[in-house]
């Protein structure tokens, strides 16, 4: 077997090793994910550690490294245009029986048997809600937590879809329903010293309400915060503490005005979830203290998906763990997002054991097993192919997600 040209992304982080270093990639994983790969070890045309019967297109350009025992290498816009037909139509196949063969303790769910959108009405329908995005591609998009990831990924890639969006690390909530209404319960929410890291992290990401502002000062654009909504809990709380940190500034009023609300979820899951109710009204997203006065100027849209798309693409925790971070507010403090590449982790010693292994900003770690990378690498092939076979792929794009 001849590898005749694969490029490795260089990588600043590193491990010690006989006294000499030796460069590793962030997403390489052994050890449950605790530690990363070296890459001279795997991308070698001559070691044994690559996998068994695995054949690499020579016009391959891999993104990320990966364990000798994932089967399927990272896979974006890049390395789809970059694959010939035979190879798109072997990975065809491996996405049809990837579940017979993967190692299921690795899995995050296994209640789902199957990949996602295997049918030709489920990927019309994903498409469909993943075109919503492209109504606000002049505007800024983000894309609160996990949810909507794979929505907004693919509205980069569609024709005529948007050029970007900022994806800001969001988990859990500490607002619940009462009667009703929406109550705020205290013993559940973030500490000031997680208030501080996260208000921080939203300043470097540029996602802080003082960006927002500024942004819709200078070009009259309101910013669209997407997330699923049923209850709204999870915005709620997010909204409770973007106000809280406008409020400091003197901008809560501006801050409301220069933002709206972009909803995806399911009706047909809403009255699943209540079988006695009469009538289920569309969900929105209800406003925190702070904010309520000027809940008329927040503008709120929600998109209802095929129930089948919302069992693929949300109820099924494998495509939600391969999504992007974990990021509950008892992190806030521990790790940055984009350092610390988690599925969902709820021992919070491991997590403070992984994390004291990122040494500097530039280093980085992923917890994800190798049967949950190969799940979301032909995830991407699978969405990207789809969108190609129906003409509606990009002719040029760079991937940054």
């Amino acid at each position: 077997m001849q590898i005749s040209k694969v490029q490795v992304f260089k990588n600043n982080y590193s491990t010690q090793s006989n006294s000499s270093r030796v460069n590793a990639h962030p997403h390489g994983i052994v050890n449950q994910g605790l530690m990363p790969t070296r890459h001279q070890n795997i991308f070698n045309s001559e070691n044994k550690n690559i996998p068994y019967n695995f054949k690499y297109n020579s016009n391959i350009t891999f993104g990320e490294f990966f364990d000798p025992n994932r089967t399927v290498p990272h896979i974006d816009y890049e390395e789809y245009m970059a694959m010939r037909e035979s190879t798109r139509t072997r990975f065809r196949k491996r996405y049809k029986t990837f579940m017979k063969s993967a190692n299921q303790d690795e899995l995050v769910d296994k209640k789902f048997t199957y990949l996602p959108l295997q049918s030709d009405k489920s990927m019309e329908d994903f498409i469909k809600i993943s075109k919503i995005y492209n109504k606000y591609k002049t505007q800024p998009i983000i894309c609160l937590g996990r949810s909507p990831k794979w929505f907004l990924n693919t509205a980069l890639w569609l024709k005529d879809g948007i050029d970007s969006y900022k994806f800001v690390a969001f988990s859990k909530y500490w607002f619940y329903q009462n009667n009703g209404e929406m109550r705020r319960l205290d013993s559940m929410a973030p500490t000031e010293k997680e208030e501080q890291a996260y208000e921080k992290y939203l300043k470097r990401i540029k996602a802080d309400p003082e960006t927002i502002v500024k942004n819709m000062k200078e070009t009259g654009k309101k910013t669209v915060i997407t997330d699923y909504v049923c209850t709204g809990k999870g915005m709620c709380s997010f909204l409770d503490l973007m106000s809280k940190f406008a409020e400091k500034k003197g901008i809560l009023e501006d801050f409301a005005k220069s933002i709206q609300i972009v909803g995806i979820g399911s009706m047909d899951y809403m009255e699943e979830l209540n079988p006695y109710e009469e009538y289920i009204s569309e969900p929105r997203v209800p406003m925190p203290e702070k904010l309520f006065p000027y809940r008329k100027e927040i503008k709120q849209e929600f998109y209802n998906m095929d129930y089948q798309v919302f069992r693929d693409m949300l109820l099924n925790q494998n495509t939600n763990e391969c999504r992007s971070t974990y990021y509950p507010h008892e992190t806030w403090t521990i790790y940055k997002p984009d350092q610390f590449r988690t599925g969902l982790i709820k021992d919070m010693k491991k997590v403070k054991e992984m994390a004291k292994k990122i040494k500097t900003a530039k280093d980085s770690m992923s917890s994800f097993t190798p049967a949950m990378y190969d799940f979301r690498n032909l995830l991407n092939f699978h969405i990207l192919d789809e969108l190609n076979k129906r003409g509606l792929l990009k002719l040029s794009h760079v991937s940054k997600i």
